[in-house]
């Protein structure tokens, strides 16, 4: 058996040709029995001369991702080496955020056992895992080369994710749909338990934001209103703590002082406006206060849920697109639910509403034993001079 790897379709194509050319000389020459190609893309979805058929495919499969146990067993491996354990939950939490994509658990892996300096008597912990998340997340390699490049092969591949992400009613997975079955090749896509497509993982719906978050809006300068005394420093309390109340209606508030200008927000399309705007609101306040902000695991379809930490506290926002009161409201009782397997105390829930006659709401309620701050935020449509 030869196995082999390319780089360009065309050396596959020429590969493979030449071994039909050998086969075909009828020489004596010794030619290899069988060959295994392994690749991103299967050999049917190459565009060869549809003319010939190069060889037979005996078989063809995919890897997996890493289920829970073998993430267990491959860290454990580490451990029977050095003497150095995880904690249970940086296993767990691991494979929650790297859905189990091997690059992703043995980069993860790689920096808290290679670039932490963790000292080997200690267990790593939960701790250590949230730097290390933050280190990935920042960082630019090769794996998320290939994972932009990928997303931005085609236009409509964004408007895809973002209706993945953002609606509750969801995209059904069909594999024979063209834009599907390619983002399913390049690992962004799944099919959930109820057969509707999700975002691979939280940290690809993580990088997708942020290359298609536009570099700037320009409507950075209106994040704060007129009376700001010291900017985004105005948003924390007499101890330091962040005031999400505060950033939060600041930002409801924003969206109403743009106006129509939300609209021309560059290369951006209107229906995902509110979502960009109030990831790369939070991403700029928790960068300059250096907290850290990531997708939580609920993230991938119908809603994302982000997670800002913080000096030790932690704060979870919620966000989706009006679909209707029933949904509004049973959002409220997912996130109370969310809260609960987080152990916080309160939960912040984000919706955007694009009606021709949108409804502004605000409301604080205590669901299931947990405050639920909840902001229904009108998003304007069109100019005031289109208005009909």
């Amino acid at each position: 058996m030869s196995l082999m790897g390319f780089h360009s379709q065309s050396s596959v194509i020429f590969y493979i040709l030449t071994l039909r050319r050998i086969y075909l000389s009828k020489k004596t020459n010794r030619c290899p029995y069988s060959v295994g190609i392994v690749g991103v893309k299967s050999i049917t979805q190459l565009n060869y001369d549809r003319s010939i058929s190069p060889f037979n495919i005996q078989d063809e499969f995919a890897l997996p991702n890493f289920t829970l146990s073998q993430v267990q067993k491959l860290l454990a491996q580490y451990t029977d080496e050095v003497g150095q354990a995880f904690a249970p939950e940086v296993i767990d939490n691991l494979h929650k955020q790297t859905a189990g994509q091997p690059f992703l658990v043995n980069r993860i892996a790689q920096i808290l056992t290679e670039q932490m300096n963790i000292p080997l008597e200690k267990t790593i912990a939960n701790a250590h895992f949230e730097k290390a998340q933050q280190q990935i997340l920042n960082e630019q390699n090769v794996h998320f080369s290939h994972l932009t490049t990928n997303i931005r092969r085609h236009p409509r591949f964004e408007t895809l994710l973002m209706e993945i992400c953002s609606y509750q009613a969801g995209v059904l997975f069909n594999i024979r749909n063209d834009f599907i079955s390619e983002l399913v090749t390049y690992g962004v896509l799944k099919a959930g338990d109820d057969r509707f497509c999700e975002i691979a993982n939280p940290i690809y719906q993580y990088c997708i934001m942020q290359t298609f978050q536009p570099l700037l809006n320009g409507l950075e300068r209106q994040y704060l209103p007129e009376d700001t005394d010291a900017g985004f420093v105005d948003y924390l309390n007499q101890q330091g703590k962040i005031n999400m109340h505060r950033l939060l209606a600041n930002f409801r508030d924003f969206i109403a002082r743009a106006g129509y200008r939300i609209l021309q927000v560059p290369e951006t399309p209107q229906e995902f406006v509110g979502q960009y705007l109030l990831f790369g609101y939070l991403e700029q306040f928790v960068h300059q206060l250096r907290g850290f902000m990531y997708m939580e695991v609920n993230s991938g379809r119908g809603r994302m849920d982000l997670l800002i930490r913080h000096k030790g506290e932690k704060y979870i926002v919620e966000t989706k697109i009006w679909e209707g009161n029933s949904l509004y409201q049973a959002g409220k009782r997912q996130l109370a639910e969310y809260l609960k397997l987080e152990k916080a105390r309160e939960g912040y829930y984000i919706v955007f509403d694009h009606r021709t006659k949108p409804q502004g709401l605000a409301e604080e309620e205590i669901i299931e034993g947990k405050a639920i701050v909840s902001y229904c935020i009108p998003v304007m449509q069109k100019k005031p001079s289109d208005a009909k």
